[in-house]
């Protein structure tokens, strides 16, 4: 008896939670105008310091928490997008150059909170950006923090919790290339 109970209650939840996918897509965008830098070298590393791989946290009264992760390696994905802003402006990436910069991943989140005819998406996203050459280094933290709220009665469409998080993630990349403190640095001012 006491198995057939837990195997309804397992049934029961897992129905709930099986209304969203387990990951989504994130894609962010970039766009960085070229004449930054002058053809200098720069190694580009990245790591993921969260304390959660997943992205979005659906949240419910009186219900558990549902998480979604990303469907592609996160890490890999910024750091990708930052190389292809970097080189735009005019960097090669090379591994043996002697200016270093590690990304670092600290938190990416988009908190879903159920509404009674709406819910509202807070996204918390922070990264880290550190150069280093003989023996001189530069550590800068980047932040970012929204939050919209949603039209829905049932379940929160996360195409649009998506769209908004890849918009803040676009927006945190081009903090990055923008800063007048890593161009100084990499261009050795």
């Amino acid at each position: 008896m006491k198995w057939l109970a837990s195997a309804v209650l397992a049934l029961g939840l897992s129905a709930c939670a099986s209304y969203y996918p387990i990951a989504v897509d994130v894609n962010p965008t970039v766009q960085a105008g070229g004449g930054v830098y002058r053809g200098q070298a720069v190694s580009l590393s990245s790591r993921d310091n969260r304390a959660n791989d997943y992205i979005i946290q659906i949240e419910q009264k009186d219900k558990s928490p549902v998480v979604v992760g990303a469907s592609n390696n996160l890490r890999a994905q910024m750091e990708q997008k930052l190389a292809q802003g970097l080189s735009t402006q005019g960097l090669y990436l090379e591994n043996s150059a002697n200016t270093r910069m590690e990304l670092e991943l600290q938190e990416v989140l988009a908190r879903v909170i159920r509404g009674h005819i709406s819910y509202d998406v807070v996204q918390q996203l922070r990264m880290q950006v550190t150069l280093e050459r003989n023996g001189q280094r530069l550590t800068k933290q980047y932040r970012r923090s929204a939050q919209q709220e949603f039209p829905g009665r049932l379940h929160p469409d996360l195409d649009k919790v998506k769209e908004a998080l890849n918009k803040q993630l676009s927006l945190l990349v081009q903090d990055m290339l923008a800063d007048r403190d890593v161009q100084n640095f990499i261009n050795g001012g």
